[in-house]
């Protein structure tokens, strides 16, 4: 009883700071864009900024070391890695092309013209980025939350709805983001189940989950997601959802989970 107390107050201190870190750092970057760019790329370490934060003050060095001690679980199975770089990518490109062929749509333009130099940038500088993210996300939270509630699915469903909510702010902006609000939220605590099994099947590899964060966002660096029509939208949430269902039944049947060590 006394573990899960600890557990929930750190749960709650970390999303606390989480979203006042971000949200206190983007809103005035959205009054002031030009002047305080630096201010909302603060915000994107937000999660990594809170996880030391609260890590550091309830286990001091041991915490940190934990942490961060997930970074170096590369030795993964080889199918994990693929999945983790190439499965949202085809869903993106699956779902376009299911829509052009249901709708009639042309098919060109669709790819940008991004040398795979780029693309191969773009990617590494994206796995810094998210990592900003994914240090507090999976590396923080999702052990706490697997500990707390003893199943995965609970835990996913929670830090989804959260972390869905923490981006809300970006609609502020806009032309920030041409994915519909509400099927952005329903897409991305699909996603979260998805990110759950790679990280669990992967020993509680945090590196893991930034590789599948970074292949996520570098696809509008490489299709032309200004393309996307609301059909479209929604069949990518659709496909995360079939795909996501498919991990919950194996999320089920392993019970499989790597919590706070």
């Amino acid at each position: 009883m006394q573990a899960n107390v600890k557990l929930s107050t750190q749960l709650f201190i970390y999303f606390l700071l989480a979203f006042l870190i971000a949200w206190g750092t983007w809103f005035p970057s959205f009054l002031h864009p030009k002047s305080l760019r630096l201010l909302s790329f603060v915000g994107l370490f937000a999660p990594a900024i809170s996880a030391i934060i609260v890590s550091f003050y309830y286990d001091k060095a041991k915490g940190i070391r934990e942490l961060f001690g997930r970074f170096t679980r590369f030795r993964f199975g080889l199918l994990w890695y693929i999945i983790a770089i190439l499965l949202m990518p085809f869903l993106f490109t699956l779902s376009f092309l299911l829509d052009g062929f249901l709708i009639q749509t042309s098919f060109n333009n669709i790819l940008l013209p991004t040398s795979p130099y780029f693309a191969l940038a773009a990617f590494i500088w994206l796995t810094f980025i998210n990592s900003g993210e994914e240090i507090g996300w999976k590396g923080f939270a999702l052990p706490r939350l697997q500990t707390l509630f003893k199943t995965p699915l609970a835990a996913t469903l929670v830090l989804g709805i959260l972390w869905s909510t923490w981006h809300l702010p970006i609609y502020l902006t806009p032309g920030q983001s041409s994915f519909p609000v509400v099927l952005f939220f329903l897409f991305t605590v699909g996603l979260s189940f998805i990110y759950t099994v790679v990280f669990n099947k992967t020993t509680g590899s945090l590196f893991s989950a930034i590789l599948l964060h970074a292949a996520t966002d570098v696809v509008p660096r490489v299709l032309n997601i200004t393309l996307f029509k609301l059909t479209t939208w929604l069949i990518l949430g659709i496909l995360t959802w079939v795909r996501a269902t498919v991990f919950i039944f194996t999320m089920k049947r392993s019970r499989r989970s790597f919590p706070v060590s």
